[in-house]
Order: C-alpha cells, then sequence, then structure tokens
C-alpha cells in the first residue's frame, strides 16, 4: 500500500500532549492549523481562505523532542503520513458523517519563514532526564530521588550513570 504523504505549514493550536502507550512507547500529539491567503491585487490586500486543522502525532523519540520544543502560537512545519477517520456526528434527528484528516509525522520543525531557531541535538541523558521530569510530576520529586537511590537488591546505590543505568557504590 503506497501512502500518501504530505506537507502543511500552521500554527500548533493547543499544548502538546505527551503519553505512554501500555507497552511504555511515547507518543505526543498536537493540532495544527493552517489558513490559505492569497493576495487580492485589485484591493492590495491579503484575503484568508479556509483554516484546515489536522492533528498530528509522533511516536518514540520525536515525541520526546516535539513535547519538549514545541509551544502554543509556534508557526511550524509538518511532513508525515495522511490518516484519514471518520466520525457520525449526531445533530437532533440528522446524522453527518465527519472525515478527519490525521497526520502521523516523520518531520516537524519551526516555520523559518517566520522567525529563527536553535537547533540542540538530543543526547540520551536528556532523553532520560525527560522521562525523570514525568515521573516526578506522576510520583512526586522525593519518591523518585529514592527509587534513584535503591539498587537492584533493595540497597541503597552512591551513584546512578544516567547513561547506561548502572549503579555504582552499592552500600
Amino acid at each position: 500500500m503506497n501512502d500518501i504523504t504530505l506537507s502543511v505549514v500552521g500554527n500548533v493550536v493547543n499544548d502538546v500532549d505527551l503519553r505512554f502507550t501500555p507497552s511504555g512507547e511515547a507518543v505526543a500529539s498536537f493540532r495544527v492549523a493552517s489558513t490559505t491567503r492569497r493576495f487580492d491585487r485589485n484591493n492590495e490586500r491579503w484575503i484568508d481562505g479556509d483554516t484546515h486543522y489536522f492533528t498530528v502525532s509522533c511516536w518514540r523519540q520525536m515525541a520526546h523532542n516535539v513535547a519538549s520544543s514545541l509551544i502554543k502560537g509556534m508557526p511550524v512545519v509538518v511532513t508525515g503520513r495522511m490518516r484519514s477517520r471518520e466520525h457520525e456526528k449526531v445533530c437532533g434527528d440528522h446524522a453527518y458523517m465527519m472525515r478527519y484528516v490525521d497526520i502521523e509525522a516523520i518531520a516537524v520543525g519551526p516555520d523559518l519563514a517566520r522567525g529563527t531557531s536553535v537547533f540542540t541535538k538530543v543526547r540520551k541523558d536528556s532523553v532520560v532526564e525527560s522521562e525523570r521530569r514525568m515521573l516526578a510530576d506522576a510520583l512526586g520529586q522525593d519518591t523518585v530521588d529514592y527509587l534513584d537511590q535503591i539498587g537492584a537488591d533493595g540497597e541503597v546505590a552512591v551513584g546512578i550513570d544516567l547513561e547506561t543505568g548502572e549503579i555504582s557504590g552499592v552500600g
């Protein structure tokens, strides 16, 4: 099957929602609004056309990167595989089939036509730190600090290598 790949230029319209699947895979989602514009030469002004909304999903490492990089209102460029879904909407005696177009992202970045950016390559320990922050939000920082000190056999650890996860100096 051939996937339809599309690129959308628009603005992020909500905060990024970072979640995890039951198997532990990260997935981030956000919405992008894209409005067509054209210049009306007769009236010498820009005219806005239709606005289209897309739900964008990002998986694994990209999910972490998007969650720590994008904010509501940011101009972005999204490239990905088009996914469509239908939803029945009932209004009184009438039922309507609504078709939504979603994008499973391959790449997401700032729209440099409307601003500048500084790129930082992700290091493995920054992903670990991102996950630690999420755990701290869910469990509390004291619990995360305690878990960092517990060794494989319940012994208190002197240090943990965030790169390898190796516990050193167990006492």
